[in-house]
């Protein structure tokens, strides 16, 4: 049986959700198969999220930074690749992309050309973090 799983960032919690209809929830990523170095990255990448939480004005939490942003999201883009990359057959990630104006889940197989044509330099450089 194959475990589809979400890279997704929410406050105080992990970085990896299921998302193959049976179980609901984040789990711990250390579950997975993974090298000790994308675990930390995945870590780390939900730590820069967690920072911005504004405990007095919960609605305020934002990145200091649109540059802040945009890096912590080519960060994800590379997190998927390189899960995708260590991972077996048997694990299949999958995102949330805004696609034709609407947020699609999708695998990295099924990504839009146009997609990765923009973030190719992401994708071929996904082992090395921004972070």
């Amino acid at each position: 049986m194959v475990l589809r799983f979400k890279l997704k960032a929410d406050y105080g919690s992990w970085p990896t959700w299921y998302a193959d209809g049976n179980r609901v929830g984040d789990f711990d990523p250390a579950q997975l198969p993974i090298s000790q170095e994308t675990l930390q990255r995945l870590l780390k990448w939900q730590e820069v999220y967690d920072s911005t939480y504004q405990d007095d004005y919960p609605y305020n939490s934002s990145f200091p930074s649109q540059e802040a942003r945009e890096v912590w999201g080519r960060e994800r883009l590379r997190l998927w690749v390189q899960l995708h990359n260590e991972l077996s057959s048997e694990y299949e990630v999958v995102s949330d992309i805004m696609h034709e104006g609407k947020i699609q889940v999708l695998t990295l197989e099924e990504l839009p050309d146009e997609i990765k044509a923009r973030c190719q330099n992401d994708i071929e450089n996904a082992s090395q973090s921004l972070l």
